[in-house]
């Protein structure tokens, strides 16, 4: 069947990230500088753009383009007295947002910040973040505390919090795939959902091959987390391990041969998985978002962290609440559903919403505005060939 194949899998994570950006698109809910011929210059709204790793070339091209007419960058906190109406908000101001904390933020977008005297806020995994590269032949994937350290120093990158591990959590007993040579494992095993290993959260969520993936979401999306039956877990992994290992993915009906193991397992044993109680959850979410907070702080010198931009841009009632309680003053979005994809005064200041940036920073107002159809047909063809990457 289709749908249990690694290669849907990939293709509906994709689809389901970016299926409220569509829609806000499709719909005109997008900032009306994206869809006029002769925007008015920005005043009044704040768009924040959100990016990930760029290409130093496309990246320039931009900061040129924002300097030439006139942009200026501001941080979250500046941003947050914007929306609350403590500060009237300037003409012609825009935030850069960077999740994660990706290496290209060291090597490519700090000094290009600099060069054209811009500021970005970026949204950092304090738990999974190293202190520095001890081994310089492997370097690591996410900044380290000694470059985010001289950057928050310089103040060009406003660090806040993404949470403490950027984290998946199984939602349901239903198997959607299992781990395989194809399987999209994405960087630092951020499409891996925690699951336990004798009573220990692995935080790296580094999967043996065989292993089941249920259904998941990301953490703070406000379900109820759901724990594995380790003894299913188990019994696939060795099948997986003593029927060839890499070699077994190579046979026929593999999947089948797994699923069947797992209908098997479920009809002689009396499951031992198991969900999460509320209290649970909730205390499991306050702790995070407390934990990353102190932790950027304790790292980085007179830093106070207030705001909270959730991982996959996914967040719930109940998150926000916890942020609250936790001493977030905001939480970043990305395309929220039924509102405007830019911020103005008296918005909600816990829920942000954020555009993505490489189509939508060339329809700001200004000279050398590029046309709407040259960048959806540049971001479409990107995409069909990242998509293309995903699935060799």
């Amino acid at each position: 069947m289709f749908r249990s194949t690694t290669a849907y899998r990939k293709i509906s994570k994709g689809y389901s990230k970016n299926l409220p950006e569509y829609l806000a698109f499709r719909y005109k809910r997008y900032p009306e500088f994206v869809y006029d011929q002769r925007p008015k210059p920005l005043k009044n709204e704040i768009p924040v753009f959100t990016l990930h790793s760029v290409e130093p070339a496309q990246f320039e091209e931009q900061l040129e383009y924002l300097s030439i007419n006139g942009y200026q960058t501001t941080d979250a906190d500046h941003l947050y007295e914007f929306i609350a109406g403590i500060k009237p908000i300037p003409e012609q101001t825009i935030v850069l947002t960077f999740d994660d904390g990706w290496r290209n933020l060291w090597d490519v977008v700090y000094p290009l910040l600099k060069k054209y005297k811009f500021q970005a806020v970026s949204f950092i995994i304090p738990g999974l973040i190293k202190e520095t590269d001890i081994d310089h032949t492997n370097i690591e994937p996410l900044c380290t505390w000694q470059e985010i350290k001289i950057m928050h120093e310089n103040k060009t990158i406003d660090f806040q919090s993404h949470t403490m591990y950027h984290s998946l959590i199984y939602t349901s007993p239903e198997i959607e795939d299992f781990v395989n040579p194809s399987f999209d494992y994405h960087k630092m095993n951020f499409n891996v959902p925690l699951f336990l290993d004798n009573g220990m959260e692995m935080i790296s969520r580094k999967a043996e091959l065989g292993m089941p993936i249920y259904e998941n979401a990301p953490r703070f999306s406000g379900k109820n987390r759901y724990f594995d039956d380790a003894g299913i877990r188990k019994l696939c992994i060795e099948h997986v391990k003593h029927n060839g290992g890499v070699g077994f993915f190579k046979k026929p009906f593999w999947r089948k041969k797994l699923n069947d193991i797992v209908s098997e397992y479920r009809k002689m044993h009396v499951t031992t998985g198991y969900y999460e109680s509320e209290q649970e959850k909730e205390e499991k979410l306050y702790t995070d978002l407390l934990e990353s907070k102190k932790t950027i702080e304790r790292k980085l010198p007179r830093k106070i962290v207030s705001h909270l931009g959730y991982p996959w841009w996914v967040g719930s009632d109940l998150a926000i609440e916890i942020s609250k309680k936790a001493g977030y003053r905001t939480n970043f979005w990305g395309v929220i559903k039924e509102r405007r994809t830019t911020n103005r005064a008296g918005d909600d200041p816990y829920r942000i919403s954020r555009l993505l940036g490489d189509e939508c920073i060339f329809r700001l107002p200004g000279e050398g505005r590029k046309p709407l159809r040259k960048i959806m047909k540049e971001k479409f063809m990107i995409y069909c060939k990242g998509l293309i990457k995903k699935l060799d």
